[in-house]
């Protein structure tokens, strides 16, 4: 039963951490094009 609640835990925090950095990506990118643009 430990190793399914650490298997959870885990899977959710790569999701957790992968939606962070591609939001972080996604805010990188904006900046770049609102740089560029000015």
């Amino acid at each position: 039963m430990l190793v399914m609640r650490i298997l959870m835990i885990a899977m959710f925090s790569a999701t957790a951490l992968s939606v962070f950095f591609y939001q972080s990506v996604e805010i990188l990118a904006a900046f770049m094009d609102y740089f560029q643009k000015k």
